[in-house]
């Protein structure tokens, strides 16, 4: 059981290395807004990712992912759904994933678009 998480945080760490890093989820959603399949993923660094840590106990890294939902007739706004991701270790002593999923309107000037999403 024990070698078995040292090798999943193994393969976690090396992957986080090689991933895209954000200092803010912000930076994840403008950059899911220009990017040409509107979607972007990488790893949080920084304070949001060290809150995380401090909320699950968890030393693994915060993952991000940032999905266009729709694009709205102003140019630049888009209806994203964002998805934080962390492996976390329930009672149990098994590895899972904990994540916090939400959506929102965005414009790449950081305002939300004039036209609303029902």
């Amino acid at each position: 059981m024990r070698i078995r998480i040292i090798v999943a945080a193994a393969m976690l760490l090396g992957a986080a290395g090689a991933a895209t890093q954000y200092s803010t989820v912000k930076q994840a959603m403008l950059e899911a807004i220009d990017a040409p399949g509107g979607a972007v993923s990488g790893v949080v660094i920084g304070a949001i990712a060290s809150e995380f840590r401090k909320t699950t106990q968890s030393q693994y890294p915060v993952g991000i992912e940032v999905a266009t939902l729709k694009k709205f007739a102003e140019e630049g706004c888009r209806r994203l759904n964002v998805r934080l991701i962390q492996k976390v270790m329930t009672r149990d002593g098994e590895l899972t994933d904990f994540f916090v999923n939400y959506e929102l309107n965005l414009c790449r000037d950081g305002n939300p678009p004039s036209e609303s999403f029902p």
